[in-house]
């Protein structure tokens, strides 16, 4: 004899549960899905903010042609702190172990040439217009130590003394902001122009003056 199984009826509310349950999963799936789309999806949110073109923009270089018109970057600088520094360009040891005063003669026996420097980022050419207006005028842009300068100093007795032969310099931490810009391919953009954000750029390092000469120091 057969016997006939208990049929199960789904209540209503249990069947509207179920259905609002399913439609959770959906939407959840789809947001998934959108954010998943727009994380990998550029547009204009990543690029530079467009603004009119500064007036303290210092120096414009042209970086090519682009359809239409010709593209350029400028720069803007900013100095953030300078102090005095003595950059080496070769030393000497000067030992008196006697009880008297004793004269050394000494002579530069070596050329080394120094120049600005600054980390890399941007190709801008005018750091040492720049440091000239407002850190020093004697700063150069390289500067080369000669051979042959002699230096007569009396040791006192039972001393040691450091005679150095370099170049005085600054250590220098200064900032470059850029823009991109397009305009005719023999005139920069005009101040107020379109343009693009491109970049800032920390700069430390070191700028010669033309003051070299021989430098004393107790060991």
């Amino acid at each position: 004899m057969d016997i006939p199984m208990a049929s199960r009826s789904e209540s209503p509310d249990r069947r509207r549960r179920r259905r609002r349950t399913r439609r959770g999963v959906l939407m959840a799936l789809a947001s998934l899905l959108a954010s998943l789309f727009v994380a990998v999806t550029p547009g204009v949110a990543n690029a530079g903010n467009i603004v009119p073109c500064p007036a303290d923009i210092t120096e414009w270089r042209g970086i090519g042609p682009l359809r239409p018109g010709y593209r350029w970057e400028g720069y803007r600088y900013t100095l953030l702190s300078a102090a005095p520094y003595f950059l080496v360009s070769e030393g000497q040891l000067l030992d008196n172990g006697t009880d008297s005063t004793v004269p050394y003669t000494i002579t530069t026996t070596r050329s080394t040439t120094f120049r600005i420097t600054s980390a890399v980022g941007v190709q801008a050419g005018k750091a040492e217009d720049f440091l000239k207006t407002n850190v020093s005028t004697t700063i150069e842009a390289s500067r080369t130590t000669s051979l042959g300068v002699s230096f007569t100093v009396q040791v006192p007795p039972r001393t040691r003394l450091i005679a150095e032969y370099g170049v005085e310099a600054y250590q220098v931490n200064y900032a470059i902001e850029a823009w991109r810009a397009t305009a005719g391919p023999n005139n920069p953009p005009p101040t107020g122009a379109r343009c693009e954000e491109w970049g800032y750029y920390p700069q430390s390092g070191t700028a010669p003056t033309y003051t070299e000469g021989w430098r004393l120091r107790t060991a």
